[in-house]
């Protein structure tokens, strides 16, 4: 019998492998390719997406280093498995992030109890001017790269049919998120604020507004584990139900040295 943890993993496949520009079976999970936005991880990866035993960190680093050599990114959906392989990779010098999934437990408060402002469900034209100004706040969003992204998440959100949740102020869009679904479950993703407006249970609304608009339906959504919106979430009926481990190996110019040009020897001794 299939889990709601089974169901949500499916879900997160689903849309990642429709994202992608292709795909490549791996023996424990599948490499994810997106040439036009290569800095997005999330499309541009190895996931390893089961526990599988005698897998060494030093076999899944090779993999993302043959296949994406210039910005190495490894994805494991399984929580042991992720936790298992972390000191390595920390010892090595990759980066290490843990990604909390929450699922609903319960259904979600009034949107209107959280605060006065207008939230409905709109275009996704209408928040993209919300998500270019986050993008423009990352270390990364210069002109051209926040122009790509953006051309990249239309696409995503036309491919995948993303629903678009907005609070208004005054006439004004200032917090959104998106509302994603397939045949297995709905993420709640894409949450923001804009700084002028935080504080004052606007994405509280937001997320209370999609979550109820999810048609009964398996709803997640992701969050950092070591942030304070995790508890946000959890007044809004979210449970902790499982980490997803990324792991980000230094970005390294384009030289025109592949990891096909190194032996697996090479790697760090705490990959070995």
């Amino acid at each position: 019998m299939r889990t709601d943890l089974d169901r949500i993993v499916a879900h997160l496949c689903a849309i990642e492998d429709a994202v992608a520009e292709r795909t490549e079976p791996l023996a424990w999970g599948t490499a994810v390719f997106h040439g036009r936005v290569p800095w997005v991880r999330e499309v541009n990866m190895v996931r390893v997406e089961a526990a599988v035993t005698r897998l060494s960190a030093g076999d899944i680093a090779f993999a993302a280093e043959e296949r994406f050599p210039q910005a190495p990114a490894i994805e494991v959906l399984h929580e042991p498995t992720g936790a298992a392989l972390a000191p390595a990779f920390a010892a090595a010098g990759w980066q290490v992030s843990r990604h909390l999934l929450m699922a609903l437990e319960r259904p979600p408060p009034d949107p209107a109890a959280a605060t006065a402002a207008t939230v409905a469900e709109v275009s996704p034209d209408d928040v993209w001017p919300l998500r270019e100004e986050w993008m423009r706040s990352e270390p990364w969003g210069a002109d051209d790269a926040v122009a790509a992204m953006l051309r990249w998440e239309r696409h995503r959100a036309e491919l995948t049919g993303a629903r678009a949740f907005c609070a208004h102020v005054d006439e004004r869009p200032v917090s959104m998120c998106l509302l994603l679904s397939t045949p297995h479950a709905t993420e709640v993703e894409r949450v923001y604020t804009t700084p002028a407006h935080r504080a004052g249970g606007l994405a509280h609304a937001v997320v209370a507004r999609a979550a109820r608009d999810a048609a009964h339906q398996l709803t997640f959504l992701f969050t950092d584990a070591h942030g304070a919106a995790q508890h946000l979430y959890a007044r809004l009926g979210f449970r902790r139900a499982w980490v997803v481990y990324r792991f980000s190996g230094a970005r390294r110019p384009a030289d025109g040295i592949g990891a096909s040009d190194r032996a697996q020897g090479s790697l760090p001794p705490a990959l070995r």
